[in-house]
């Protein structure tokens, strides 16, 4: 990463000598991305005035299924919004129970 820099922003370089990258430090920014990630998107969609959720279930190379949710509104203004609003692993069967109970919860968590 260092020498990257001195390539394409060299007075730049001791600001990236200063970032931590920790365990304990990585973790706490990624924190902090999902929490402003998931207030952004609770902003907007207080502000729909029609939603739709779509979801997708597919089976990967390792045999485990997954389950995409994704918003799509409309505000006043007419301005379309379409966000991913998570991903989840489906263990075992993936019969419509199943699909139901992770939409469920991927939306209330």
């Amino acid at each position: 990463m260092l020498q990257v820099c001195d390539v394409l922003c060299p007075d730049k370089k001791n600001n990236f000598q200063t970032v931590s990258l920790s365990r304990k430090m990585v973790t706490s920014r990624i924190e902090a991305i999902d929490k402003n990630l998931t207030s952004q998107l609770e902003s907007k969609i207080g502000q729909f005035k029609f939603c739709s959720i779509a979801m997708d279930e597919s089976t990967g190379i390792n045999d485990t299924a997954q389950l995409v949710l994704f918003i799509r509104g409309v505000d006043e203004n007419f301005e379309i919004t379409e966000e991913l609003a998570c991903m989840r692993s489906l263990k075992g069967t993936t019969k419509g129970c199943d699909i139901f109970r992770e939409f469920q919860e991927g939306l209330l968590t």
